[in-house]
Order: structure tokens, then sequence, then C-alpha cells
């Protein structure tokens, strides 16, 4: 529910006038009160006005203008008159009106008409006001008796042609002596029911009127003579109430009793579950012959191919109606949270339950439920899904999927080297490392792609023998939930493994750690080594190795030589806001023919900090290599 108040703030109210080419105009308006053309608005029938608009600022009410003068609806007035005002799980407003809501008037009973404002105080200050003319015809027919559950009331709606002879209006006055209400409770005897007049009711926050033909009695949940009771393990919320007329000499008695299912709803395991008692007691008068139920959300009643279409099902358990509406399905809104650290998701369904049924009492009973439903947060794990690796090398996976307020910021991948990393802030249409886009789903939730080749010099595999490679890839992802800028932590870790064919001459390979340079050099399982490794035209050599640092790994099938950055022979082309760039040139050459196999000249950048490393070891480079 939405409060209709607005702290410390009052405005004065003026009258807008609708031009004939539809513009609105408020004649004598103060500064920085303006009108403007109604906002966008959904509207929706279903023997209740249904308006729906994304158009808020920072505080916002509705007014009516009726014989009193111009008036704002408090909550008090909006249950007692039978209106509901909420904001949906998406951010909308919505405005509900009972057909038989005050100032709703009607035509043969069949078209209703409201007229009402929508005045927004906006973010620079100013308030506009905005008049809505909505209109609904009758669906069908009404029941001989109507109930209705809605957020903030509850209504019954008696439809009986020996009450249009006793009153054709709301009477006020001498004619309300005529009509008493009575309120019992199941637990106490009926002489100690408690007797009212109208105008003691409707001081307790009971409506009692009649509209035509039908009688009506509506309250606001927890009132004072109402009674909370369980039913197959339901929290309903019961008003017993009788309305009594005085016709000449005798009395009529009117049941207006009225319950509705008060409990939340909850997650079970995929699902989000509602349930209802399937026999709702308090409201059965000897044999229940039911005849239907239908669902629908957000106002509109959904068919029975468009329910298995988004997984929507209602069946029987145990005495109750259960509800189910899947995680994510189309119809519903993810809402997401971090609980203790991990990434949850809320769901939220502005569910429309209607059920009809006889009974030996009440010829057909319409019973319908307006709930704006929500789960706990349950915590979510995001599925992280690899595919193979396409003929460009390149690897991709997928994360996901995440509700609509989430938006991915960062990701670091770490492939055995430095870091390889992809921010939010610093994504270009041009990174070539690591590409990440946004898959929208049909839900309103989505993933995220990523790629980058298997062959950057960050990422360095495994050789494990029998003709494979395995990558060990460690995924860090850090993610925001808007707009509360919630930031949560998402990692996860994979081997992937492929086809190794070693080359049948040897070739050089350059990769990149936090602190180092590491060249590979890939010679097969050659049973004798027929070359030699220079690094910048010198011989690799024992004294080069302990002169330099080096530190070198002999397998099967390859060997690896890391070069610490701070290394002598190290050449030092430019140091820029990303860090030091260093590189180093390699050749393998054929011991025997003195035949150069293969080349690299590898570059590496570096964290600045390893440049301070290289100037506290105080080696002196001088052109082509060591003195």
């Amino acid at each position: 529910m939405v409060d209709f108040t607005w702290m410390g703030w009052m405005v004065a109210v003026y009258v807008c006038e609708v031009l004939g080419n539809g513009a609105v105009v408020w004649p004598g308006r103060p500064m920085g009160v303006t009108c403007g053309v109604a906002p966008r608005l959904a509207s929706v029938c279903s023997q209740s006005i249904t308006t729906r608009s994304s158009f808020l600022g920072l505080m916002f009410r509705f007014a009516f203008e009726d014989q009193n003068g111009f008036h704002f609806l408090s909550n008090q007035e909006a249950s007692f008159c039978g209106y509901t005002v909420l904001i949906s799980g998406v951010g909308e407003v919505v405005f509900r009106a009972s057909f038989l809501g005050c100032h709703v008037h009607s035509k043969r009973g069949t078209d209703y008409h409201l007229h009402l404002w929508f005045v927004n105080l906006q973010s620079d200050g100013k308030v506009a006001a905005y008049p809505l003319q909505l209109h609904c015809s009758l669906q069908g027919q009404w029941s001989t008796r109507e109930i209705v559950c809605e957020e903030n009331y509850m209504e019954v709606s008696i439809q009986q042609s020996l009450l249009s002879g006793t009153s054709k209006t709301e009477k006020k006055g001498d004619d309300e002596a005529d009509i008493t209400v009575m309120f019992s409770t199941e637990d106490r005897p009926p002489e100690q029911a408690r007797v009212l007049s109208l105008t003691e009711a409707a001081a307790l926050g009971y409506h009692i009127s009649q509209r035509g033909s039908h009688l009506v009695f509506r309250c606001p949940y927890s009132s004072p003579l109402s009674q909370s009771v369980k039913e197959r393990g339901v929290d309903l919320e019961i008003v017993r109430a009788t309305i009594l007329y005085r016709l000449r000499s005798n009395f009529l008695a009117v049941d207006t009793t009225v319950a509705c299912a008060q409990n939340e709803a909850t997650a079970d395991g995929p699902d989000l579950l509602w349930t209802v008692p399937y026999v709702l007691s308090p409201l059965v008068h000897g044999q229940f012959r039911d005849r239907g139920m239908r669902m629908g959300v957000n106002g509109w009643t959904l068919s029975e191919p468009e329910n298995a279409e988004r997984g929507f099902k209602v069946g029987l358990q145990e005495g109750r109606v259960e509800i189910r509406i899947p995680f994510g399905a189309h119809g519903g809104h993810l809402k997401s949270g971090v609980l203790r650290g991990q990434y949850s998701q809320s769901m939220s369904v502005d569910l429309f339950f209607t059920r009809q049924w006889e009974d030996e009492r009440w010829p057909l009973t319409q019973h319908r439920s307006f709930r704006l439903l929500k789960t706990p947060f349950i915590p979510q794990v995001p599925v992280f899904t690899s595919k193979a690796v396409s003929s460009k090398g390149l690897f991709s996976f997928t994360v996901g999927s995440f509700a609509a307020d989430v938006s991915l910021q960062k990701v670091t991948v770490d492939g055995g080297g430095d870091l390889l990393t992809w921010t939010w802030s610093h994504q270009t249409q041009h990174d070539t490392d690591l590409s990440v886009s946004r898959l929208s789903h049909s839900n309103g939730s989505h993933s995220y792609q990523l790629r980058f080749p298997l062959s950057h010099t960050k990422i360095i595999p495994e050789f494990v023998g029998g003709g494979y490679k395995v990558y060990s890839l460690s995924f860090s992802f850090t993610l925001i939930i808007s707009p509360s800028g919630e930031v949560f932590y998402h990692q996860v870790t994979i081997e992937h493994s492929i086809e190794y064919a070693a080359p049948s001459s040897p070739k050089l390979e350059g990769k990149c750690t936090d602190s180092s340079l590491l060249v590979l050099l890939h010679h097969g399982a050659q049973a004798e080594l027929q070359w030699e490794l220079f690094l910048a035209g010198r011989k690799l050599d024992w004294d080069l190795v302990e002169m330099g640092g080096f530190l070198l790994k002999a397998e099967d099938d390859y060997m690896s030589v890391e070069i610490p950055s701070y290394s002598p022979g190290m050449h030092f082309e430019e140091l820029t806001l990303q860090g030091l760039v260093s590189g180093v040139e390699v050749s393998v050459v054929d011991s025997v023919s003195l035949k150069v196999e293969d080349t690299l000249v590898h570059k590496c950048t570096f964290p600045a900090r390893e440049l301070f490393v290289f100037l506290s070891k105080c080696v002196c480079q001088r052109e082509g290599w060591w003195q």
C-alpha cells in the first residue's frame, strides 16, 4: 500500500479546464503549479477499474471532486470507499476502484465512470495536476453474491430484487434508522452480537450502502470487529456481519459475511507458491458445488493456453488451492538483493484470482482476490556455461541469468599468468583481450557472454602429456544492483582441456605473468635435443641463467624459461598509464646447421611498481647485452 500523506507538504488546489483541443489549463494558477496532459495510462476492466502509470515524480496523490468540493484521497478513505493504490514490482502506480466505490457513476448498471485527478510533485518542486476520466463496461453478469479481497479492504455486494424497493439511492437522514448492522463471532452466543447504526459502523470504518439493487458492505483489514482464524493452515480474516432492514413491521436480514486469505507467498523450489482453502467454510452454506477458477496477472485474466505457455499452474492439494508461478515467468517481476553475501532474487506478481461456487443459500458466489505477492529473497547461483573453442581460437562462455536490475561492472580471468581484466567503465569496441556482451531473455532477465583467445599471452596452459594441454581458468565477477548500489561478487573456476599436437620443429611462444616474462619452447618428444636457445643474441647457458635469475622448467615435450621483469637484457620500451612495457628477443637455432628454427619478440606490460624493483637492484644495462 501507498501512504497517501505528504509529510510536511501542503498544496493549494485549483481547477484545470480541458479545452477543445485537448490542452489542459489552470486559470489563475499560482507560481510553481502547472497543468499537463494526462500521463500515459494502461486501463483494465474486470469488475473494477484499474489504471497503471509509470509517470511519477517525487510524490503523488489522487484527488476527487464531488458536491462537497475538491479533496485528496487518504488511506482511510481509500479502504472505506473501495480504492486501492500501490506501487507494482516494476515501479508503476496501480490505481484500482471498485465498480461500487464512492464517486463511481453508473449508467443502467453496465457502464461505469470515474473522474479523478492525479497530482504529481515533480523533481523541480513544481506541482502538476492531471485530470483522468476512467470508463469500464461490465463484462458478463453480476453474481448473486460478489466478494472482493483487495490489498487494503474487503467487500461483499448482494444482488437481490427485493432490495430495489427499499432504496434506490444511497439514503441519508431519517432512513438510516431503518437499517442497522449486526456483528457476531463464532465463539459467542447470538445474544452477545453487537448491533450498530450506520453512523456508528462508519465511525469504525465499516461502509454500508445500497447502489441500485446492490447492497454493499466494505471494511479495511484488521477492523475492530474482525476475526483471524486458520482454515486448512491458511490465515483468514473474517467479518461476520448481517444487515438488518425494517420493512413495515418486519425485519429483513441479509448475510454480508466476508472472508479473505491473508497468507503471503512463499518460494517452493523454482516456483512462487500461494495457497487458499478450496472451501472457504465461513462463506459456504450446505453443499458446495465448484463452478470453476480463473487467474491472471496485472489485471488481465489469462486463458488456459496462456497459463500453460507461461508455466502457471492451479491445482488442489490437501484441501487447498495451490497457485504456482515459475520464477522469472512472463508477468512476474524479479528483484535482486544480496543475502549473506550471495546474490538473491525475490519474485513479485500482481495476481488476480477468481473463483465461483454454488451452495444451498446462494445461487452463485464469485470470490475475487487481488494480491501483490512477493517471495522472500532466495539465494541464486548463477549458471556458468562454457562453449567449445571456435575456429578462431576464442574461448566463449555465458554466466547468468540475472534480473534486469543487475549490471556487470568488472571481470578478471586468472589463467596462470597476469590477470586478464575487463571493466565496464573502460570497455572499448576494439578490445580484443576480453569482450563482454549482454544477452537478453524473453522474461526480462539477461546473461553475459564473454570471449577471449586462449592464445593470449596472459593465459598459460599446462601440458599434461598424452597429446593434451589443460587450461585452469579462474573467473571473478563484480556486479552491482540498481538503484540500491549493492555490490556482490561471483567466482568460478573451470578446467578446459584440448588436444595438443606437438610441433615437428621447435616453436616459441610467449606469455606474461604479473612480474615476469615467460618463454615456452615446444620441441615435441624428441629423443635427442638438437637445438640451442638464444636470448638477445646470447646463448642460454647456466651462467646466463644464474646472472639473470631465470627459472627453467623442462618437461617431456616443452621447456619454459621464466625471466623476471628486472632481469638484465630486458628492453624497457615505455612507461604508460597501464604500466611498464618490457620485452625480449628470443631465437631457437639448430645446433648442427645453425639454422634459425624460430624467433620471437615478446613484450609484456608490468605494473609500474616493477620499475622501482628494477631500480632497487641497481642493474645497469648497456646497448646490446650485459658487460
